[in-house]
């Protein structure tokens, strides 16, 4: 081999070396890291976490209160106080799970309380079902409650027919959305992120994933603290993360967006 010809091969083959050190460095440094934002007005989450006050008449007028709690898992635990008009009272509590049966949201809930009356105490107990009317912002709740104390000649009860229509609070849209903090090491990816709700409400996630040379970004995220027990999983294009596919379930609601 000519002298000149092996300086102008290993010059070639040094440039060659640095020219793919270059370009993986670029690689690298286009990995996505910061903080990306999502806003969903399509595809909702229904918090039905709400404080009514429900009048109803049958042998006597009870004003009830009804106080429910819905967690991130779907669950759905609240309290039911009523004040009858012949000074009789109730306490009890509602427990139940959200489900969705033919794209309608609602939960079968279960009323475990005491009743007390002119000294007398006895078991309360109802069942009622409840249904999200997303189009007049509305939690329809049907069923009924009964209240019974104990006498020497036996249990007296009452039983109140449930039969109403109360409005979810004005904070309530359906609206939600995402911002997740992103830390690249490599390719792969980790950070936080939080869900907010139209009222304000929000749930923590840690993050995990990936980052593939075609750009496709893979996040799963984990429920933290109110969160355990819930997950979403997302896919991003590019380097503004673009995203493209999220699944998940969060409030008992299952979430597919593509």
């Amino acid at each position: 081999m000519v002298k000149g010809e092996g300086v102008k091969m290993k010059y070639l083959k040094y440039s060659f070396v640095l020219v793919f050190v270059v370009c993986a460095i670029s690689a690298t440094a286009q990995v996505p890291s910061g903080t990306f934002g999502y806003v969903f007005t399509n595809t909702l989450l229904w918090d039905a976490t709400s404080i009514t006050t429900n009048v109803v008449s049958a042998t006597e007028t009870a004003t009830i209160i009804l106080d429910l709690t819905e967690y991130a898992t779907g669950k759905i635990i609240g309290t039911l106080m009523a004040s009858v008009s012949d000074g009789a009272e109730e306490n009890g509590t509602i427990s139940g799970n959200v489900t969705v049966r033919n794209g309608v949201l609602g939960s079968t809930l279960t009323i475990r309380g005491t009743a007390a009356a002119d000294g007398k105490t006895g078991p309360a107990t109802g069942e009622v079902t409840a249904t999200l009317d997303t189009n007049n912002l509305t939690l329809l709740i049907v069923g009924e409650d009964k209240a019974c104390v104990n006498t020497k000649k036996g249990p007296i009860c009452d039983t109140f027919p449930i039969n109403w229509a109360n409005a979810l609070p004005a904070d309530v849209t359906g609206d939600w959305s995402l911002t997740n903090s992103i830390t690249a090491n490599g390719d792969k990816l980790s950070g936080t992120g939080t869900l907010t709700l139209s009222n304000g409400r929000y749930f923590n996630y840690k993050i995990t994933g990936g980052y593939s040379t075609k750009g496709v970004g893979t996040l799963i995220l984990a429920g933290q603290g109110e969160a355990v027990g819930t997950s979403l999983s997302l896919k991003t294009q590019g380097t503004e993360m673009t995203l493209t596919n999220l699944t998940g379930k969060v409030l008992g609601e299952t979430l597919t967006i593509k």
